[in-house]
């Protein structure tokens, strides 16, 4: 008997859970579906594309100088760091000028010596010129004198001793003129000399001061600082690099470019590049350099490509750039109808009831806001293409 009520109550209990369950059946099947109007959906379309190849590359700065010293000495002060954007002139080392000093001294003492042995030579100069004005007066007397004496000799009426003194006297005039200009001659060519050490102590002032100012090195250009190969306290020597700086106003994407599409590449040409690291969108770029000989151990060629400016961009990024090498038809469709769902990519496709259903798409190249789809459309279908992402499979959209 209790088996028995036990039996009856179990399949009562039944009855009123599946009336139960067949009344929520009834709504389910009766809830309308969701409902989005005033969608844009258009119809999909082949349309003639620009087909590209696409080369991987790094971004590296147009110019990068290397700076190095051109005096041997200890490195007092180095305060530019890596990293530190520095403007052209801008001191980067210093170096200790102890020596340099001491070499513009000595040129310096060197110049006053010979300007003033040069002003003594100046008076004896003008003494000499002097002691010959006076020798010329002399000569000039000794002749006119001798000349009387010849005609009174001529006549008989002077002596032959007369005749000989005034002779002689007329000889040692001449060589007293001789000897004044000589004293004159040798006088000049002493100044020339002190004016030639009045010249090379210039000349060594003017060295000792350029070498002084290799101790301060300040940066040639406006740039990045990229590398330190020293630090204050080491030693600096002609030649040895002390650090690199980059323009940082330029830089350029140098892609390897397989030698059979090289040769397509023209000079001036655009290409789109990507560089994940500054931007989820392309850029333009210009084709500036093709290195004329191929790597040969990879058989490609180097195409420097010149990059608008930005300040996010930075020597070692990657980038890939996108060749034009082509025309091709194509499915393309707006960046605003491609929807991810998790690990899925697709669109939402409106079935000919309305509804939009969502279908799995393969993408290709992306382009000026439109992407091409290699798989997953065809020509004809309806899509929708604003509000996508609010949109589920199965909303009504007309």
């Amino acid at each position: 008997m209790i088996t028995r009520n036990i039996l009856i109550a179990g399949v009562a209990a039944a009855a009123i859970m599946a009336a139960g369950c067949g009344r929520a059946a009834d709504k389910a099947e009766t809830k309308p579906a969701s409902e989005v109007r005033n969608v844009a959906i258009t119809k999909v379309t082949k349309s003639s594309i620009e087909d590209y190849y696409e080369a991987t590359g790094t971004v590296k700065a147009k110019t990068t100088t290397q700076i190095s010293a051109n005096m041997m000495g200890r490195i007092l002060s180095f305060p530019a760091a890596e990293g530190d954007v520095v403007k052209r002139g801008q001191l980067l080392v210093e170096i200790d000028s102890a020596e340099s000093r001491a070499q513009l001294q000595k040129a310096r003492a060197g110049l006053d010596e010979a300007q003033a042995g040069i002003t003594e030579i100046d008076r004896s100069i003008d003494a000499a010129n002097a002691g010959v004005q006076t020798a010329e007066a002399n000569k000039q007397l000794a002749d006119v004198t001798f000349g009387r004496f010849k005609e009174l000799y001529d006549r008989k009426s002077a002596t032959a001793q007369e005749f000989d003194e005034a002779r002689s006297k007329a000889k040692m005039a001449a060589s007293e003129l001789d000897r004044a200009k000589a004293s004159v001659q040798v006088i000049n060519s002493k100044r020339k000399q002190l004016a030639a050490k009045i010249e090379q102590a210039k000349a060594d002032i003017a060295n000792s001061q350029v070498y002084e100012g290799y101790s301060r090195i300040t940066a040639p250009v406006s740039g990045v600082v990229v590398k330190k190969f020293a630090e204050a306290g080491s030693t600096a020597a002609p030649g040895v690099p002390l650090l690199a700086i980059e323009d940082n106003s330029q830089y350029r994407l140098e892609a390897a470019v397989e030698e059979s599409k090289a040769k397509n590449v023209r000079i001036g040409g655009r290409v789109v590049v990507h560089i994940d690291a500054i931007s989820a969108g392309d850029i333009n770029g210009t084709v500036a350099e093709i290195t004329p000989s191929a790597d040969a151990a990879s058989r490609t060629s180097t195409v420097k490509i010149d990059l608008p400016p930005d300040d996010r961009l930075r020597t070692g990024l990657y980038g890939l750039a996108r060749f034009p090498i082509a025309q091709k038809e194509a499915i393309t469709v707006p960046q605003s109808a491609i929807v991810t769902r998790g690990q899925l990519t697709g669109v939402f496709v409106v079935a000919p009831n309305g509804t939009a259903q969502f279908r799995i798409v393969t993408k290709g190249t992306e382009s000026e806001g439109m992407v091409e789809i290699l798989s997953g459309l065809s020509a004809g279908d309806d899509i929708v293409t604003s509000d996508a992402g609010s949109i589920t499979d199965g909303t009504q959209v007309r």
